[in-house]
């Protein structure tokens, strides 16, 4: 029966859920009568523009109708909201008190808690009166903020660790976990403070009132349904094809040594080249070019490979104990947080004839765990205190057979080792920054402040840039590992639904602990390859699943026809994929599944007529406006062979002395870049469209996340209000960690100068203007361009501070300067060749 609902009411639902899951997306009802919804839709939107009256005729007039059917229900809840703001308590207390009998726990939850809100305390008799013995008892509030510690790890600013600024750790505490996941319950943080902006650009701005009736935050609460697992031995899978999988780990290995000898050698030879402009220029002896930068660095680079493969599992050890205190985990202590997990450990090695990895114990609150090493008889497991604390038994057993899977498939050393390498890059941006911030603070002298601000920013900002690009020959293989391992941990354990609830609960607590933190943490971002969840992933759909169900969120993920191809640049395959497979071999064991992705297929796009005006109006064609800069490439290509046509015709007729044109290799490496500008121009108006105040929305997080058919090129102009998070100084001088937390949320923002990255580095040149690192901690307005893909991030406007402030952003001035610059370079290649 439950198979036979739309995709409007997907069938995760539960028949108890119904009525809250309609109350925190409304648009997703799929109800037989249209006026109906259209009267508690104008109610509801009545209430919120404070119009009580006629809010209260329209929801009464629905509650009527459909007293006992969710739209009843719902306006049911908004008219205890306009009954108490226009000062009726005693309507409001009995309709409430009427909405506590409902079944459905979490609509009790909401009436319970809002009937102690309109009901005031008794004062205390004289006889109750506590006597002065010294004692003081407890209150309720006093309890409900011990629960708040206790339950969701959220304190008030002034009692939380502070991250350490060098190492970006924040100090461990037992009783700050973020998210006690050990309870079937898990409460949602609370919303950021709203920033009190006023802006010109639209009413929008301001954020939903908290207590609104069908706020996410309000009436939904994160439940798990505990889906059972398989007894003993489940019936095999389908064996898995390991030696083209390890063929293909050792290639990307390779792929990685190559670009990373292309970049030291671009180095080096820039390097020399800048020292003889400077000796030309100062005829000073120490600019004399470095010989040694003329070698070619290929032994060199085979040497220092085969050195961090060789010692992986020490260098890690002692990276890990610098920057985190890293601790050996005894067994003792695993069987207490998790006896299932030192079972399995037991048994797959004895199975497998391999030595129990060593295990690792990471002293931070955020619920990690990976694997590393070169060969599995020196392997390391590590996991954090935070997944020890926040997952159950059966999860944190599913997690370490997932790092078993690792080891056993021999995907752990490539991976070791590009994390070694990527690591040497990311720990001179990291320190670069850190002690460049420590130099300027002591100088007192102004330009001596300002030059070396300037050399340890532009050192950090090129660093971090080369851990970005040497990230790239091994994203293919991270993906294809994690569903490797996803699918040898269900087999090891027989638990996919436990899995299931483990990878939610560890994006869970990563969006928390960046919440709390107030940044990305520089361990988080550093490890993200080796992580179980990608950090760009936990970022908005980790927060976004407190407020609103888990399939709704990931609906894109296993809807979107295209999504595959907008995960090139992510280093973990989508959640949603992944807690679908998850469910399908749940399915093939004939279990219960944790949710119900496996029946929401996505719908076979029909087949669209082509026509030279549809393809001149680039209609149904996201794709290609996607892909528009490198699809441009192959346009090049087309002019490459129309120009060597022309040098053929002529050469054949010797009217003009054109032949050269023929085969000219000048014109084909010269057209590649100008395809690329043609591609880039015909995007950029899409990819950009004006924002206007009538077009710029105001969408929470789970609205945006739920929305199935929307690509990165459809841009959305949208407006968002919160509090800015991210690294402070040099350590985000590019904007590289900027997040924006709002009442439903976090999302990444993306920010680019106004005059490009001359004005990040150096930012004596934009005396006037702020930058958003000026923001960091206070409420904004963020105004841009949302993107919908494997991640969601907001290519900035704007960002409006509460005091005025405000931080420009240029992507669509550099997005066309790029395009130019690269006509520009493709011309001067054919003029040169042509001399």
């Amino acid at each position: 029966m439950l198979e036979q609902l739309s995709i409007d009411q997907p069938s995760y639902l539960r028949q108890d859920a119904i009525a809250i899951t309609v109350m925190a997306s409304p648009n997703n009802q799929n109800s037989a009568d249209s006026s109906l919804k259209q009267s508690l839709e104008a109610g509801l939107a009545a209430l919120k523009q404070k119009d009580y009256q006629r809010a209260i005729a329209l929801l009464e007039s629905v509650s009527q109708t459909a007293a006992n059917q969710p739209p009843g229900i719902r306006a049911q809840m908004g008219l205890v909201a306009a009954y108490k703001a226009t000062g009726n308590l005693q309507s409001a207390i009995a309709l409430c008190t009427s909405l506590t009998k409902i079944p459905n726990t979490q609509i009790k939850t909401w009436a319970d808690r809002t009937l102690t809100e309109l009901t005031p305390p008794r004062p205390p008799k004289p006889a109750e009166t506590p006597l002065k013995t010294g004692f003081v008892a407890f209150n309720s509030a006093t309890e409900s903020a011990k629960k708040t510690v206790k339950g969701d790890g959220l304190r008030p600013a002034s009692l939380r660790p502070t991250a350490d600024q060098k190492t970006g750790f924040a100090p461990l505490d037992p009783t700050s976990a973020p998210g006690n996941t050990k309870s079937p319950h898990i409460s949602p943080p609370p919303p950021p403070p709203k920033p009190a902006i006023s802006t010109e650009t639209t009413p929008d701005t301001e954020t939903s009132d908290e207590n609104s009736p069908g706020s996410p935050t309000d009436t939904y609460q994160l439940t798990w349904r505990e889906a059972a697992r398989t007894a003993k031995n489940p019936r095999p899978l389908k064996p898995l094809k390991l030696l083209e999988f390890r063929i293909e780990a050792f290639a990307s290995a390779i792929a990685l040594f190559f670009l990373a000898r292309f970049v030291l050698q671009f180095l080096l030879t820039n390097t020399n080249s800048l020292l003889v402009q400077l000796f030309i220029f100062t005829r000073l002896p120490i600019f004399q070019p470095i010989q040694l930068f003329y070698r070619d660095p290929t032994p060199f680079l085979q040497f220092v490979f085969g050195l961090l493969l060789a010692s992986s599992p020490w260098l890690t050890d002692a990276l890990l104990k610098l920057f985190c205190g890293i601790e050996t985990l005894r067994g003792s202590v695993l069987s207490k947080h998790s006896k299932e997990a030192s079972r399995v450990l037991r048994s797959f090695c004895t199975k497998q004839n391999m030595p129990v990895p060593v295990l690792k114990l990471l002293p931070v609150n955020v619920p990690v765990a990976f694997s590393y090493g070169c060969l599995p008889r020196f392997a390391r497991i590590a996991v954090s205190q935070g997944l020890l604390d926040q997952l159950t038994d059966d999860e944190i057993a599913t997690i370490f057979a997932r790092e078993l899977a690792h080891i056993s498939h021999w995907d752990f050393a490539p991976m070791s080792l590009a994390m070694l390498v990527i690591q040497i890059p990311y720990l001179i941006y990291w320190q670069t920054a850190y002690w460049g911030e420590r130099l300027c603070d002591l100088m007192t002298i102004d330009f001596l402040r300002s030059a070396v601000r300037f050399i340890t920013a532009a050192i950090s900002a090129i660093s971090y840039g080369i851990y970005k690009l040497l990230r790239w020959p091994m994203l293919w293989l991270s993906r294809r590992r994690v569903y490797f391992s996803d699918r040898t941990s269900a087999e090891i354990t027989g638990n996919p639904n436990g899995l299931t609830r483990a990878i939610a609960k560890i994006a869970i607590g990563i969006a928390a602990n960046i919440e709390q933190q107030k940044q990305t943490s520089f361990f988080l971002e550093s490890f993200d390859l080796l992580l179980p969840v990608g950090v760009a992933q936990a970022v908005t759909l980790g927060g976004a699943a407190l407020r609103a169900p888990l399939a709704q969120i990931l609906l894109w993920d296993v809807t979107n026809p295209h999504r595959t191809w907008l995960t090139i640049n992510s280093a973990h395959p989508l959640l949603g994929e992944r807690f679908k497979l998850l469910e399908l071999y749940a399915q093939f064991w004939k279990l219960e599944t944790e949710l119900d992705l496996a029946s929401l297929s996505p719908e076979q796009p029909k087949k669209a007529k082509l026509s030279l005006k549809s393809i001149l109006e680039f209609k149904d064609s996201t794709l290609f406006l996607q892909g528009a800069p490198f699809f441009g490439i192959p346009m090049g290509l087309g002019i490459v062979g129309l120009l060597w046509m022309v040098g053929w015709l002529f050469s054949k007729t010797s009217i003009w002395q054109l032949d050269w044109l023929l085969g000219d290799r000048s014109i084909f490496w010269g057209c590649l870049p100008i395809g690329f500008c043609l591609g880039t121009l015909i995007r950029i108006n899409y990819f950009f469209p004006d924002i206007t105040p009538q077009e710029t929305t105001s969408p929470s997080l789970p609205e945006i996340l739920s929305n199935p058919e929307t690509w990165p090129v459809d841009a959305q102009p949208v407006q968002l209000s919160g509090q800015l998070l991210g690294r402070a100084g040099i350590e985000n001088w590019l904007g590289q960690d900027l997040i924006l937390q709002t009442a439903t949320g976090l999302v990444r923002l993306h920010y680019v100068s106004r005059i490009g990255p001359i004005g990040s580095l150096y930012p004596f040149l934009l005396k006037q203007t702020t930058r958003p690192i000026d923001l960091i901690g206070k409420p904004v307005v963020a105004t841009g361009w949302l993107r919908r893909g494997a991640t969601v991030a907001i290519d900035l406007e704007t960002l409006r501070s509460q005091e005025g402030k405000v931080s420009d952003s240029g992507h669509p001035i550099w997005s066309a300067i790029l395009a130019f610059a690269a006509a520009v370079w493709g011309a001067y290649i054919i003029i040169q060749g042509g001399r």
